[in-house]
């Protein structure tokens, strides 16, 4: 006897570990694991000491509600701890998680029940198989769904936390009214109200990655509209300066007789002058705000300018990048266009003398970019130290850092923000060429 209590522990043991690593395999699927390895240890130790301890206290009686409520807070604490991400998005995928495995618990149990009552009463093969299906369910998954490519706003994730938190509920219920009908249909109908529950909760990846999926298209759409009006705006500055060539060209007999005329005079601050005058109303003098000959990165330091002096803003840059460098021109104009915007909307509202200051370098095939400006308030920021948006209109706002940041990622870059003084906001972005 005491024999068979062993092994059965040490397959409890077993099957405890299996359910961790079926814990690991899911949430690493939408989730990194955190750097802090003290905080990640504390959350395997929680993670195996409560799996061990739930096998350990099955038998006792206590209700299917303290059940859930414990399988739910453990889920999501040993998320948080181990994992990096929105709190929400943890909430979501932790209760998901767990309606799909109490599902298939359930699922299996009764198809046990309908049809070998024998193996229904071995609580230990019931486990197996139910974990068996849950690891299935997750590694169909993973092969049908990838990385999403950017987080759905909070909202949306309580609004599908609701479903799954909905389906536990309806799954309790589903098994009481079953347990006490005396229907002899009730069995089977509450075994396809638990598949069919089951099926709701997969779908629920397909939701979350069509949502995130939108939600990347109407950013990129946003995205190629900045490109289409940069490449509008670089056009018109062609067609100007073609239209002021043929000017000049026209004019240039004239202006030589003139110029000569001087010059036989000795009158050398007159021809300094007149030259002037002709480059002004010509508009043939270099630009002071960009002039590196890169068509993307001057078009926009020179369209944010003239944007920032029309606020009252006073905009100085330091350009120190050849006329070619080794990034895609739409990520540049990505993240110069979000840097500038930003400053831009943060130096308005700001107290007293306005200003942007921008530096741009490039040294040894790598883009370092600078863009410091002051504001008025205080910056919104979530749990994890990151920068949240101050507009009401969440969906279509508060994705330009986070575009900055994928963006920067693609160069293995790196973006960080120094707040650290008063009414000043400093963010750099680092590119490395490849």
């Amino acid at each position: 006897m005491s024999a068979d209590k062993w092994a059965a522990g040490g397959i409890n043991i077993i099957l405890g570990l299996f359910t961790v690593f079926l814990f690991f395999l899911y949430f690493k699927t939408f989730f990194t694991m955190k750097k802090k390895s003290l905080q990640v240890l504390l959350g395997v130790v929680l993670l195996v000491v409560w799996q061990i301890g739930i096998l350990d206290i099955i038998g006792a009686p206590l209700t299917p509600i303290y059940n859930i409520g414990v399988t739910l807070v453990c889920t999501l604490v040993v998320a948080v701890n181990i994992f990096e991400g929105k709190f929400w998005k943890k909430c979501l995928f932790s209760v998901t998680f767990d309606a799909i495995w109490m599902l298939s618990e359930m699922l299996i149990n009764n198809m046990l029940m309908l049809y070998s009552e024998r193996l229904a009463n071995s609580q230990l093969f019931g486990s197996f198989i139910s974990k068996l299906l849950l690891f299935i369910v997750i590694v169909a998954l993973r092969k049908a769904i990838t990385a999403a490519p950017m987080e759905i706003p909070d909202f949306h994730n309580i609004l599908l936390v609701f479903i799954s938190a909905g389906s536990i509920y309806i799954m309790g219920t589903v098994f009481m009214l079953a347990y006490r009908s005396e229907w002899e249909y009730a069995e089977s109908f509450s075994l396809i109200s638990v598949a069919v529950l089951l099926l709701i909760n997969v779908l629920i990846f397909y939701i979350y990655r069509k949502l995130a999926d939108d939600l990347y298209i109407r950013q990129m759409n946003l995205v190629y509209e900045q490109q289409l009006e940069l490449s509008e705006r670089h056009q018109k500055e062609i067609e100007l300066s073609m239209q002021q060539m043929r000017d000049v060209r026209h004019n240039m007999r004239n202006d030589f007789v003139s110029i000569l005329a001087y010059a036989e005079k000795g009158e050398c601050g007159k021809i300094i002058d007149f030259v002037n005058d002709v480059m002004e109303n010509g508009n043939l003098k270099p630009s002071e705000a960009a002039n590196t000959g890169n068509t993307v990165i001057d078009s926009l330091v020179r369209y944010w300018n003239m944007t920032a002096e029309k606020e009252g803003i006073e905009f100085r840059s330091d350009l120190f990048i050849p006329a070619e460098i080794p990034f895609k021109g739409a990520d540049i104009s990505l993240i110069l266009g979000n840097l500038l915007e930003n400053a831009i909307e943060g130096a308005r509202n700001a107290d007293g003398r306005k200003y942007i200051r921008l530096r741009i370098k490039y040294d040894k095939r790598n883009l370092l970019i600078t863009v410091e400006n002051n504001y008025k308030g205080e910056l919104l920021k979530t749990k994890g130290k990151k920068l949240r948006t101050t507009k009401t209109d969440v969906a279509n706002h508060g994705i330009g850092l986070s575009s900055v940041n994928r963006t920067a990622e693609k160069y293995q870059g790196i973006v960080s923000v120094d707040d650290s003084v008063a009414a000043r906001f400093l963010i750099r972005v680092t590119l490395y060429g490849r």
